[in-house]
């Protein structure tokens, strides 16, 4: 738990702590700081006075029965806490973690880095990247066959280049071969004297 504690923290700042009230900001706090984090356990069990007196002496102001099962419902309102059962000892709570809130769930799975397609191990992908270059290779300019055509990486794999339809250009064999793992500015003496020794073979 501790070592998530950082990433904890940037949840609640980042997409819990606008949603919330500063009183149940304070209260939230005060439940995940003895639940999760003083106990590695999702509930406390606890008296309204208790909570009354600790959100008290946090905000410096008076906090009674009333306010505090208007602050509990509105957490429980808002995904924070499961309100369960009361006995003599209190009444049982169960803490959501930031992260299991549905309200931060919409909000980090809209910032989550997207899906990067794979163009080049996907035969529809990859078929897109060949009629986008028209079956042409980028190196030489000559017409390729879906039989003897190949897609090569620009910025090489060797050189964390990407599956990506933006690395990614239609090759026929020898130049593929030519390039290999050399990125394009290295590979570019040796592509243009092949280009000119088959020109010239014609």
């Amino acid at each position: 738990m501790k070592d998530n504690l950082q990433k904890i923290i940037e949840q609640f700042v980042d997409f819990l702590m606008p949603a919330l009230t500063p009183y149940e900001a304070s209260l939230y706090i005060f439940f995940l700081r003895n639940s999760h984090i003083k106990n590695n356990s999702p509930e406390i069990r606890i008296g309204k006075r208790t909570i009354a007196e600790n959100i008290s002496s946090v905000r410096a102001i008076t906090t009674n029965y009333a306010q505090v099962t208007k602050l509990v419902d509105g957490l429980e309102g808002k995904g924070c806490i499961k309100i369960g059962d009361t006995n003599r000892d209190g009444t049982l709570y169960n803490i959501f973690l930031p992260e299991e809130i549905p309200s931060v769930k919409e909000k980090l799975a809209i910032t989550a880095d997207p899906v990067e397609e794979d163009f080049f191990t996907n035969p529809e992908k990859r078929k897109e990247i060949f009629e986008r270059d028209k079956y042409t290779c980028f190196y030489c300019g000559e017409k390729v066959t879906p039989e003897n055509s190949t897609l090569d990486h620009l910025v090489p794999q060797s050189k964390d280049g990407k599956h990506t339809k933006e690395n990614l250009k239609t090759s026929c064999l020898i130049c593929n071969s030519i390039k290999s793992g050399k990125t394009y500015e290295e590979a570019a003496p040796y592509l243009l004297k092949s280009i000119q020794e088959r020109r010239n073979k014609k």
